[in-house]
């Protein structure tokens, strides 16, 4: 309870100057003109660059997911990720408070970021092109990786693609027959976070 209480209380630190979620910025040529001028201002965070990020996204790239569906994890031969790693993804609901779930379904690849969300708040938030959020997710150290959405597919649900086995591994929206989002999103930067959170 107390871990849940202060990863909330950390999102809500992190989201403050997060309104303009699904607005780009004037200078698209400067990543760092999509993240907020928070960041500077936090002794706890560093942005990371040249070889320290690369260094970072191959790191967060070893605790990923394979974004398997659940007939691929039956097929013969199949081994899951032996380093994967749930993480927080959080975004700004319309109302204007933070939106955050842990989930399982998240792929590292160069530039980019891919999830697969059941459907509720987050992924509407971030179901469509040019939103924005940011992962929270724990390898080494905590890393904050702000991101924009640059493709969305949804699959619907059906009781055919339920039974063959369409949607990923981790799905839970069969009861309320819920449709699954997968998400492509850039990576505009990545932070070295100092956090601590007690178990």
């Amino acid at each position: 309870m107390k871990k849940l209480i202060t990863v909330t209380f950390l999102s809500l630190c992190l989201l403050a100057g997060c309104s303009n979620t699904n607005e780009p910025a004037a200078d698209e040529g400067n990543s760092t003109t999509y993240v907020d001028t928070y960041t500077s201002a936090s002794s706890t965070k560093q942005m990371l660059d040249s070889d320290d990020l690369e260094a970072a996204k191959e790191e967060l790239s070893s605790i990923d997911s394979d974004l398997a569906t659940l007939a691929q994890t039956k097929e013969e031969g199949y081994v899951a990720p032996e380093g994967e790693t749930m993480v927080e993804i959080m975004s700004v609901n319309p109302d204007g408070t933070p939106g955050l779930s842990t989930i399982h379904a998240w792929r590292v690849d160069g530039d980019t970021v891919t999830v697969v969300l059941t459907d509720g708040q987050n992924a509407q938030n971030l179901a469509k092109v040019g939103a924005r959020g940011s992962i929270l997710a724990h390898g080494d150290t905590y890393y904050l990786i702000h991101l924009e959405v640059s493709d969305v597919v949804e699959l619907e649900y059906t009781d055919e693609n339920y039974e063959n086995g369409l949607f990923n591994s981790s799905y839970s929206g069969a009861s309320n027959q819920l449709s699954e989002y997968t998400i492509t999103m850039n990576i505009l930067s990545v932070e070295q976070v100092n956090l601590y959170i007690p178990n």
